[in-house]
C-alpha cells in the first residue's frame, strides 16, 4: 500500500514540462527478433555471455523489473543466490504445511487495480488465485475490535466506541475532507504509466487532468513529508485516531506517523476504506505470487537462474556498469543495464571498495544507510479441532499491548493463519500459523551469539515468548496443539534472506531522508526493492521494479503496453 513514489515521479513530470523538446531525441528501442531475445554465448572481451538486462536478486522488486523487461522484449537474466526465488517473500514447506517467510497482508491484488503488483501481473498476463476476506482482529489496551475494510460505517462505530465518541468521528471526517484532493493526486496516474524522465508527459499525460484542482497545488508539499504533518494540518488531535494511525504507519513502513511518508498513508487509507474493499490472500501463499512473476519472466523469454550468486558488479574503463561476475568467475555482460534487487548494503558490497567509500553518505549506494531492527518469527503447525469462533473469524490477529510501546521490542505482534482460507497450506484438520514481531527485535542482542549453541536456543525461547502470548489471546491452548514448531531469529533473517543485520529494511524517515529511486551514480546500474522506495511493503517493491524497468525501456514500448492494457480493460 505504497504510493509516494508515484507522487515523486509526478513532481518530475511537472518540473520537466519546459523540456518537452527533449523528447525528440532518438528513443532506443529493443530489437524484436527472436535471436535477440535468446541468450547468446559470446566469449570475447572477457565475458562468457551477454544479454540486455541482468537482475541481481529475485525478490518481488527484482522479479517485477525482470518480468517487465522481458515483456518489453529485452533479453533478461535474473540471478538468484538462493535455491528458491522470492527473497523475503518466498514460502517453504515442512511436514505437509506451507509457511510464508514474509508478507501476509495483501490488498488490491484480486482484480485489476492501481496496486503496482497487480499492474505488473496484468502486464505479463499471470496471477495466482486470490482468496478474499473483510478485515482483521486487533487487541489493544482500549479493548479488542474488528478492523473491517470497505465498511466505513462499521469503522466509525468502532472509533466512536473506543475513542471519544462523536468528536473522534468528527475529526476523522475532517481529515478525509482535507486529504480528498491529495488522494486524487496520488491516485491520478497508474503506476505502469510512470517514468522518471520527460517521457512521462506522453505515457502519463492523459491522466494529469485529474490533478487540475488548486487545492492539490496548495497542499502538495505535504505529500512527500511525514504523515504526522498531514494530521497536524487537518487538526487531528484525538488520542485514539493518532494511536491507530501510528499503528497503520508502522505496519506499512516500520516507522510511526512521524517517519512514514504521507502519500503512502493517503493511498493506504483509500485502499482500506473505499466502499466494498476487501483484503486478499494468494492461494499457495506469497510463493504463488513469486511463481506468477517467474512465469511472466520466462513466458517472454527471460531466464531465472537459481543458486547463482553474484560476486561482483563489473565496471568498464569509462566507469559504466558493464555486467556481473558470478561465484566461480563466470562473467555476463549487460548491454542495457544491471538492476540490483539486493538491499542497499549488499549492493554496495558488490562494488569496488574505492567506490563504496566515495558513495558513502550519498543515496542509492550508501552502505552507511541506517537499518531498521529485525524480526522474531514463529511458524506453527497445529491441530484445528475446537478452535473458538473468534479464532476462525479472520486469518489475521494483531496485538498491540500498549500504544505508547508500539515500536518497542517485544511489543506489537502480527499473527496470520492463512489455512483458514487456503486449505492447501495445512493438512486436513490442521492449521498453519505465522507470527512475528515486526522490525522491533534488536540485532545487538544476537550478534555475538552462535547459531546451534545452547545459548542461542535459550535466547530464541526467551525472545519468542511474546508471540505465544499474542496467540493465546484467541487460541488459549495453543501450546497443547503444536505439531510443528520453528523459531526464526535475526540471525535466521541474516543468513537465509541475506538481510543486513537481519534488518526489515532501511530506516529512512519522511521529511528527513529520501529514498533514492531507481538510478544510481554509476551509469547503467539501477536499483529496485525495499532500499529504493519508501514503505518496504509489497506495493512499494513492485513499484520500484516498474520504475527500474522504465529507466531501461523507451517511451514507445511503454506506450504500446499501456494501449494494450487499456484495450483489454486492465487500466
Amino acid at each position: 500500500m505504497e504510493a509516494r513514489w508515484r507522487w515523486v515521479e509526478l513532481l518530475g513530470i511537472v518540473s520537466t514540462v519546459s523540456a518537452i523538446g527533449a523528447v525528440a531525441n532518438p528513443i532506443v528501442r529493443s530489437a524484436r527478433s527472436a535471436q535477440n531475445v535468446r541468450m547468446a554465448l559470446r566469449g570475447f572481451d572477457g565475458f562468457d555471455e551477454e544479454c540486455d538486462v541482468i537482475i541481481v536478486g529475485s525478490g518481488l522488486g527484482g522479479l517485477s523489473a525482470g518480468a517487465l523487461c522481458a515483456r518489453y522484449h529485452l533479453s533478461t537474466i535474473v540471478c538468484e543466490a538462493h535455491y528458491k526465488a522470492g527473497g523475503c517473500a518466498h514460502t517453504f514447506e515442512r511436514e505437509g504445511y506451507t509457511f510464508d517467510s514474509g508478507p501476509s497482508l495483501w490488498s488490491g491484488c484480486a482484480q485489476p487495480s492501481y496496486n503496482p503488483l497487480r499492474q505488473v501481473l496484468d502486464a505479463v498476463g499471470e496471477s495466482p488465485k486470490w482468496h478474499q476476506y473483510d478485515g482483521w482482529w486487533m487487541y489493544t489496551e482500549d479493548g479488542p475490535f474488528y478492523a473491517k475494510s470497505g465498511d466505513i460505517d462499521h469503522f466509525k462505530a468502532t472509533m466512536a466506541e473506543l475513542g471519544n465518541g462523536g468528536e473522534t468521528v468528527a475529526q476523522w471526517e475532517r481529515l478525509n475532507e482535507f486529504i480528498e484532493p491529495l488522494q486524487r493526486a496520488v491516485l491520478a496516474v497508474p503506476p505502469l504509466a510512470l517514468r522518471a524522465d520527460v517521457g512521462a508527459l506522453f505515457t502519463a499525460g492523459r491522466y494529469l487532468s485529474a490533478m487540475a484542482d488548486p487545492r492539490i497545488g496548495l497542499r502538495a508539499y505535504l505529500l512527500s513529508g511525514p504523515w504526522s504533518a498531514v494530521l497536524k494540518a487537518a487538526g487531528v488531535t484525538d488520542r485514539w485516531l493518532l494511536n491507530y494511525f501510528d499503528f497503520l504507519a508502522f505496519a506499512f513502513s516500520g516507522l510511526p506517523s512521524n517517519g512514514t511518508v504521507a502519500a503512502a498513508m493517503i493511498y493506504m487509507l483509500h485502499d482500506l476504506n473505499k466502499q466494498g474493499a476487501r483484503m486478499d490472500y494468494p492461494e499457495g501463499g506469497s510463493g504463488a505470487v513469486v511463481d506468477a512473476l517467474s512465469r511472466g519472466l520466462t513466458k517472454y523469454g527471460g531466464e531465472l537462474r537459481l543458486r547463482t550468486p553474484v560476486e561482483r558488479i563489473l565496471l568498464n574503463d569509462a566507469g559504466e556498469c558493464d555486467g556481473v561476475e558470478l561465484k566461480g568467475g563466470r562473467r555476463i555482460r549487460a548491454r542495457r543495464a544491471v538492476i540490483s534487487n539486493a538491499a542497499i548494503w549488499n549492493t554496495a558490497r558488490l562494488l569496488p571498495e574505492k567506490l563504496r567509500a566515495a558513495f558513502r553518505g550519498k543515496g542509492s549506494l550508501d552502505d552507511s544507510t541506517p537499518a531498521t531492527p529485525s524480526f522474531m518469527h514463529l511458524h506453527l503447525g497445529i491441530r484445528a479441532d475446537g478452535l473458538s469462533e473468534q479464532a476462525l473469524s479472520s486469518i489475521h490477529h494483531i496485538v498491540v499491548p500498549e500504544w505508547e510501546k508500539l515500536t518497542h521490542p517485544q511489543s506489537a505482534a502480527f499473527v496470520s493463519m492463512p489455512s483458514l482460507l487456503d486449505q492447501s497450506a495445512a493438512p486436513i484438520g490442521r492449521h498453519a500459523i505465522h507470527a512475528y514481531l515486526p522490525a522491533t527485535e534488536p540485532y545487538e542482542l544476537w550478534e555475538t551469539t552462535k547459531r546451534g549453541t545452547p545459548e542461542y536456543d535459550r535466547l530464541k525461547r526467551e525472545r519468542v515468548e511474546p508471540l505465544f502470548k499474542a496467540i493465546e489471546r484467541f487460541v488459549p491452548d495453543i501450546r497443547d496443539r503444536i505439531e510443528v514448531e520453528m523459531i526464526g531469529s535475526p540471525l535466521t533473517h541474516e543468513r537465509f534472506l541475506r538481510r543486513h543485520r537481519g534488518s526489515y529494511g532501511p530506516e529512512l524517515r519522511a521529511g528527513e531522508q529520501d529514498f533514492p529511486g531507481a538510478r544510481t551514480p554509476v551509469p547503467k546500474l539501477l536499483v529496485c526493492g525495499d532500499s529504493t522506495w519508501p514503505g518496504i511493503g509489497v506495493p512499494a517493491v513492485a513499484g520500484s521494479g516498474i520504475a527500474a524497468a522504465h529507466a531501461v525501456v523507451g517511451v514507445a514500448d511503454q506506450q504500446q503496453l499501456l494501449d494494450e492494457l487499456r484495450e483489454n480493460g486492465l487500466l
